[in-house]
């Protein structure tokens, strides 16, 4: 199972027009979104690193550290996203460990990103 396929059908979700930010650097870190429509896009200071789109997640390390957010993230598009807070994210990765290793992937992918911007600018 995907994880569009976790959240295709839900009935919680929000719907944030193209270039509204959905989480700024800094901010509160209660929740990530599963992105089911749209792209989003994830920066740090301004410079872009990261773009999401359906089947992708934003916001998850909110949910593993409990830190303030360490980017922004803004709709490139008009998207549709659910919310998932802390309980909801600790019961998916409990009963659908294929969840967890998606989560996995997409902050591995993400540090690698962040590796390569880091040693371009040395």
């Amino acid at each position: 199972m995907t994880t569009i396929d976790l959240f295709k059908n839900d009935k919680n979700f929000v719907i944030i027009p193209a270039g509204q930010v959905i989480f700024e650097k800094g901010g509160v870190a209660d929740r990530m979104y599963a992105i089911v429509e749209g792209e989003v896009e994830i920066s740090i200071d301004g410079k872009l690193f990261d773009v999401s789109g359906a089947g992708g997640i934003v916001g998850e390390m909110a949910l593993i550290s409990s830190s303030p957010r360490s980017a922004t993230a803004i709709a490139r598009t008009e998207c549709k996203l659910v919310p998932v807070d802390e309980k909801r994210f600790t019961f998916l990765v409990q009963q659908t460990p294929n969840f967890a290793i998606n989560v996995m992937k997409i902050m591995t992918e993400r540090i690698r990103k962040l590796d390569a911007i880091v040693l371009q600018s040395q």
